[in-house]
């Protein structure tokens, strides 16, 4: 029969039997650091029981023989808790951990470390349920990441090494080898973006990494006017190797225009602070603006160019004869402000001046062209002749007519182009004209209202001297202007002289003007490929004046053709 004793002093107080701890007792060790609480048998500790430690921790569950075995509670004085299966004093078989930080595993342990299939659910939301080993993840597991990713693969001693599989929340999957938690080997990624790359991955980059744009024809193209051309670019890396495992990254091209920054005395000078656009810079020392850029086939159905080949424009043929009549000028004239017929003070009935033979005469005020301004009786003035190719003062090349108030929508943009092993192209890309009234054109040095004025040096030789009306502030009297004449007068007295003039500065005006622009394709991924977008690539484009055409002679009737005969250019 069990004896109840409770000694005062004594470390053991409770139920004894045959002189040993039997039932129930309380202990304190001789290490007050422990205290044990619960059933006895034999001396021992068995059944239920909780060991209490000094620093706060303890265990309660069960005891066999002594020892901590079979389904317990375990806390440590850090805050961990265990509740599950023991075996010897130690976390064997099923249980649930629950660290410090709230992070939650459930599963196998063995000898106090996770061990066998569990799920791990840490504190910031990722989870992972797979194979562990010698406390941590190893085998075949999946992970599922806070920002939404999903592993599903290999794992070697708590890291990503193997075959595996990660899906990114953007849509982002790579499947291929890893190793140290990144990708190394062979693998594949399709990018959220719509890129691939299939190939070899070295430390969690591509093996061949991109690094710029190269446009591989040459970097300055000379051509004419109203020739279309073609773009060929390749993806290089930094040591200039084709990028070929790359596939679908997006590459834009565009055009500019040289910028010209006016003076700040210039009206235009606060209106050019205000442009919502900003000049890019380019490698050629000057930035530039946005200039349109559109494939030919968008001309040809708008000016009905179907087989158009592009021509010489009506300036530049030796055969015009209305051009003869028109000098070379300086490239710069300086343009002086005109007080036109009328302007002042109120027009005079006295009659113009009627016109001479002799040298040094001048000719009526409306020049040689009968002037819609002038009131008193016109004269016929004879056609203007002109040999082949030239163009008559009432016809107009098709698309020109009323160009400077067309309000014609903007040509289309070139598509963007995917590589495809690290190559595409762009094709069949035509400079259009624009309006006269284009910004960068206005501020740009070739400004119309300075290269058509003509001087009055220029206006004699030409046979198209002009008196103007000025005011002297004592009265109206005719002068003979020696100033030059702006564009709009220009057009309004010679149409004919104006229109050539035009040609022989701009040509084809259905086309980009002789000048130079620069191409540039961009890389517009998006979202960026590993946080990073390609430098810009460029191209000099310089467009000239179409070639000049050498007339035919044709043998008089009778005459002996040449032995050379006659040849185009």
């Amino acid at each position: 029969m069990a004896s109840k004793t409770v000694a005062k002093g004594q470390r053991y107080i409770g139920e004894t039997k045959q002189q040993l701890r039997d039932g129930y007792g309380i202990y304190k060790y001789s290490n007050s650091f422990f205290r044990y609480e619960g059933d006895w048998k034999e001396g021992k500790k068995h059944g239920h029981g909780k060991l209490v430690m000094a620093d706060g921790s303890y265990y309660e569950g069960e005891f066999i023989h002594g020892e901590i075995e079979g389904h317990g509670f375990r806390k440590w004085s850090s805050g961990v808790t265990y509740s599950g299966q023991f075996l010897d004093g130690e976390m064997n078989g099923h249980g649930v951990m629950t660290y410090a930080d709230n992070s939650v595993y459930e599963g196998e342990f063995l000898g106090n470390k996770r061990e066998g299939h569990g799920i791990f659910k840490q504190s910031d939301g990722a989870i992972y349920e797979g194979s562990f080993h010698n406390d941590k993840k190893h085998g075949e597991g999946s992970q599922q990441y806070l920002n939404g990713d999903v592993y599903i693969g290999d794992w070697i001693k708590g890291c990503r090494q193997g075959s595996g599989e990660l899906r990114c929340a953007d849509g982002t999957l790579y499947d291929g080898q890893w190793r140290n938690d990144l990708y190394n080997g062979e693998g594949t990624m399709i990018h959220s973006s719509g890129m691939t790359y299939e190939g070899m991955w070295i430390n969690g980059r591509p093996a061949v990494e991109a690094a710029k744009i190269s446009i591989i024809n040459d970097p300055e193209l000379d051509m004419y006017q109203g020739t279309s051309f073609s773009i060929e670019v390749e993806v290089r890396s930094e040591s200039g190797e084709l990028v070929s495992p790359e596939n679908g990254r997006s590459l834009q091209i565009t055009a500019g225009f040289r910028h010209y920054m006016p003076s700040q005395t210039s009206p235009l000078f606060d209106l050019i602070e205000d442009m919502e656009e900003k000049p890019s810079p380019t490698p050629y020392g000057y930035d530039v603006v946005a200039y349109p850029l559109t494939e030919y086939s968008y001309i040809e159905e708008k000016y009905c160019l179907d087989g158009y080949i592009p021509k010489p424009s009506t300036a530049l043929t030796e055969a015009t004869t209305v051009e003869a009549s028109i000098p070379e000028e300086p490239a710069h004239v300086p343009q002086i402000e005109v007080i036109h017929p009328g302007s002042e003070a109120p027009e005079e009935t006295t009659k113009p001046e009627p016109s001479k033979t002799d040298e040094g005469a001048v000719t009526d005020v409306t020049s040689t062209e009968p002037s819609p301004l002038a009131g008193s009786e016109q004269t016929e003035s004879a056609p203007a002749t002109a040999a082949e190719g030239s163009v008559a003062t009432d016809q107009q090349l098709p698309g020109t007519a009323d160009l400077a108030e067309e309000s014609s929508p903007i040509p289309p943009a070139i598509n963007d182009q995917k590589t495809e092993s690290g190559r595409t192209s762009f094709k069949d890309l035509i400079l259009p004209g624009v309006s006269p009234s284009y910004f960068p054109y206005a501020i740009s040095p070739l400004k119309e209202d300075s290269d058509l004025s003509l001087s009055a040096e220029q206006r004699s030789r030409s046979g198209t001297k002009t008196k103007l009306k000025t005011s002297t502030g004592k009265g109206n009297k005719r002068v003979e202007d020696d100033m030059p004449i702006d564009a709009t007068l220009l057009e309004k007295r010679d149409p004919k002289a104006y229109k050539i003039k035009r040609e022989k500065l701009y040509g084809d005006e259905r086309f980009a003007r002789p000048a130079e622009y620069v191409i540039m394709v961009n890389d517009v991924t998006e979202p960026l490929f590993f946080g990073k977008r390609l430098p810009t690539a460029y191209c000099l484009v310089r467009i000239q004046h179409p070639k000049k055409s050498k007339k035919v002679k044709t043998p008089s009737k009778g005459s002996k053709p040449s032995s050379r005969g006659s040849t185009h250019d």
